[in-house]
């Protein structure tokens, strides 16, 4: 393979959103009893895209979830793969099981490779750059306050009110005022 397709099999798509597998599979064993794989096996990555979103190049590698109406493209990802932060300073890989179920916001630099039977085929990460853990979809709230889960809140105090007087205007009523229609 001369340098020219090369070059055109590396690809980079920026800001998508992806959930992480790090577990082996096991045909008909659900993900939750599978285990994880080891710090030198290959983990996926799997991206939802929206039809009309999915870049051609990958698009034949794309499968359609009939639940969400979403195509999912899996990008795998060997321990050779780099790692950089939101400030692309290189970053040690977090370990299989930190990173299993994860959902991230990430950058991605990628070969695509087109084989068959045993020949590696998909999309195969060179670099990922981890913009945002979507795994939390809440932002930090200024002026919040974390004093109750501390048992530190200050009680609403349930004091008993004369009802007559908070729903009229402070003037007595009378019985025949109060009492109810029927």
């Amino acid at each position: 393979m001369g340098a020219e397709s090369r070059a055109q099999n590396i690809m980079m798509i920026k800001n998508v959103t992806g959930f992480v597998d790090a577990r082996q599979y096991k045909k008909g064993t659900p993900r939750s009893n599978r285990v994880i794989v080891d710090a030198n096996g290959r983990i996926n990555l799997s991206v939802g895209f929206e039809e009309a979103e999915i870049p051609t190049e990958i698009k034949e590698f794309a499968s359609l979830h009939e639940k969400s109406g979403k195509w999912f493209v899996t990008f795998k990802i060997f321990p050779h793969a780099r790692w950089y932060n939101h400030k692309a300073q290189k970053i040690e890989k977090l370990s299989n099981e930190e990173l299993d179920g994860m959902m991230l916001i990430v950058n991605l630099d990628f070969n695509i490779k087109h084989g068959t039977g045993t020949e590696p085929n998909g999309c195969y990460v060179n670099s990922i750059q981890i913009i945002k853990d979507a795994s939390n979809p809440f932002e930090a709230v200024d002026g919040g306050n974390d004093k109750w889960m501390r048992g530190e809140a200050v009680k609403p105090s349930f004091e008993p009110i004369d009802m007559v007087d908070a729903l009229g205007d402070g003037e007595e009523k009378t019985e025949e005022d109060t009492s109810l229609p029927f």
